[in-house]
């Protein structure tokens, strides 16, 4: 098992729905925020100081390194209760407060979720798979451009995805035409072939509501999988920034996704593109993780 706690972590003890746990501790985000937007108003177009401490030279560069997690139970801790309960089951409290959310969703979600988790490793259900690599990178407006090892040749060029509130992934790579490069983490997790035939065969028995839960609950732990991934990526210290979801296999960034797939080999975790233009299988997803 890869240890993702770092020396640099203080972590303590919180008593969640799944039980005790430990977690990072929290920090000022205010502070955090003020200065990297004092850090961004000095140096708009050049962010690459940030990542100069970092031990460019150890880097993997486009050699994707594998994780296997054969205990679910060790990505409960990395799970989104309020999003797998309320988002993804519909436990959503809104004539009710917090402690009474809390106690119905105890006494209701949690022996759900305890089930489904035993369910799942008594017949095998899930796999998670992991894969990550390291790229030299750069951008230019919603383009991003990925460099072989000699940081001047450019191999993929991706036109990245903008959201409604305008944010888009590129804002926070260096600019091409500074001259320099960022390194971005490529992140590519699957849980297996078995829970895409266990969910379909729920679906082809009329088993709505169970179909319902596992699939709700197989997707928290694909991002659930890829924070621990993250974890990992943030202990190397090549990448200290956010997650940018590219989406699951049914949703639609199919030009970046198969893109990515061959650029990463995903094929070693099983991930493919059909002739659909569909990632596969069908619980499998693609993230980046930003320099800072």
């Amino acid at each position: 098992m890869i240890d993702t706690k770092s020396d640099k972590i203080h972590m303590h003890q919180v008593n969640t729905l799944f039980g005790i746990v430990e977690e990072p501790d929290e920090v000022d985000e205010d502070v955090d925020f003020a200065k990297e937007d004092l850090y961004r108003a000095l140096s708009p177009q050049d962010h690459t100081d940030a990542q100069q401490v970092f031990r460019f030279s150890n880097i993997s560069y486009y050699h994707p390194e594998i994780i296997v997690k054969k205990n679910i139970k060790e990505l409960l801790p990395y799970i989104n209760e309020l999003s797998l309960f309320e988002q993804r089951w519909g436990f959503i409290g809104k004539t009710v407060d917090r402690e009474e959310w809390c106690q119905w969703t105890e006494k209701e979600a949690v022996p759900l979720l305890n089930n489904l988790i035993k369910s799942c490793e008594k017949y095998q259900i899930l796999e998670p798979k992991a894969l990550y690599s390291y790229f030299f990178c750069s951008a230019q407006d919603d383009m991003l451009f990925l460099y072989e090892a000699n940081r001047k040749n450019i191999f993929l060029t991706l036109k990245m995805p903008r959201l409604k509130n305008g944010v888009c992934f590129t804002d926070q790579i260096v600019k091409k035409d500074s001259g320099k490069t960022d390194v971005i983490a490529v992140v590519a997790v699957n849980m297996g072939k078995n829970i895409s035939e266990t969910a379909k065969r729920y679906l082809s028995l009329g088993r709505s509501k169970d179909y319902y839960y596992l699939n709700g609950f197989v997707l928290e732990l694909l991002d659930a999988m890829t924070r621990y991934v993250a974890d990992v990526v943030y202990k190397q210290e090549y990448c200290s920034g956010d997650i940018y979801d590219l989406g699951y296999a049914r949703e639609n960034y199919p030009q970046i996704q198969s893109s990515l797939i061959r650029m990463l080999d995903a094929s070693l975790i099983d991930i493919r593109f059909n002739k659909d233009s569909r990632m596969t299988p069908d619980y499998s997803s693609l993230a980046l993780i930003a320099p800072r």
